[in-house]
């Protein structure tokens, strides 16, 4: 007996799939691209989509989120077929198998050269005895490791939020380390104090100061990065709940175009919204702040 489908509990998917499709074309994207994805990860992207875009609105991610040995696994097969080498895998499975497999979030990023970076986050409150041990695998230094742990006292934080990697295509690799922030109306200043022990300036924060009075009031996450055995300079902001027009008074400060700027609306227009889920703001020093949007949607 031939079995039937039921195409209506996939409609999530065929919209999500619909607005990708529209997103690819205005950026010059290749569908084929994304095709592998969707394919391998299409139950988990009918229950949760994300994309994002970067600030040159070159650069588009798609994530989706999963729990079990078998997506972790698809995950590992997926980063496998886009090269990224054994002793990576096998990080990652250790990691996932830690976790109990539980709350993956699996994104990929693409440019017009194709996939070019594979990001995989834990989320799991974990202790920063756990997030020292994840840098410290990867061969982080002393010194980096007592600035995450000034940051996070700083943060007024005993855990983290998640635990997370950025695989390349080149072979580089890059640990994160994310922390929530209380609404509380201190959380941008914590920030800041703690944003000064990782090399940033006046100077860094200057483009937000205009939009200060609009952003205080949104949660936020800080999160730092590890590359090469030290941290990063530098911190990025998450920022929960953005209007468009701070995001483009953002992005035309920071010298980008009108085309990348409506490129951003384009996105928040896909998913049916008035403000952007999260707003990525990536500061380091003596460097242009760059910004990143991200929009969502899960199923009930």
């Amino acid at each position: 007996m031939e079995t039937q489908v039921n195409f209506s509990s996939y409609s999530n998917l065929f919209h999500g799939v619909a607005r990708l499709g529209l997103l690819l074309g205005t950026l010059d994207l290749s569908w084929p691209c994304v095709i592998p994805y969707v394919a391998k990860f299409s139950e988990e992207l009918n229950a949760y989509q994300e994309l994002s875009l970067d600030g040159t609105g070159t650069t588009l991610g798609l994530m989706t989120h999963g729990t079990g040995k078998d997506f972790a696994f698809r995950v590992a097969r997926y980063m496998e077929t886009h090269s990224i080498d054994e002793d990576r895998l096998r990080r990652f499975l250790v990691r996932a198998r830690f976790f109990e497999h539980c709350s993956l979030f699996f994104k990929v990023e693409i440019t017009s050269e194709g996939p070019i970076e594979f990001s995989y986050y834990f989320r799991q409150r974990a202790s920063l005895e756990v997030a020292r041990a994840w840098l410290i695998d990867t061969g982080v230094d002393v010194e980096s490791l007592a600035l995450l742990d000034t940051c996070a006292q700083v943060l007024q934080k005993k855990t983290v939020h998640f635990l997370a990697a950025a695989e390349c295509t080149n072979g580089d690799s890059v640990q994160k380390v994310y922390f929530s922030q209380p609404e509380d109306g201190k959380a941008w200043e914590r920030a800041y104090q703690a944003g000064q022990y990782v090399g940033l300036t006046e100077d860094s924060w200057h483009p937000l100061k205009p939009h200060k009075a609009v952003l205080i009031h949104h949660p936020l996450f800080f999160s730092l990065a590890f590359a090469n055995g030290q941290l990063l300079p530098g911190a990025k902001l998450d920022v929960q709940g953005v209007d468009p027009n701070t995001v483009e008074a953002l992005m035309k400060e920071t010298g980008q175009s009108q085309e990348a700027c409506d490129r951003t609306r384009l996105l928040l227009e896909l998913f049916e919204k008035g403000k952007f889920d999260y707003l990525g703001l990536r500061l380091r020093p003596n460097a242009a702040l760059t910004t990143k949007v991200y929009a969502y949607r899960s199923s009930p």
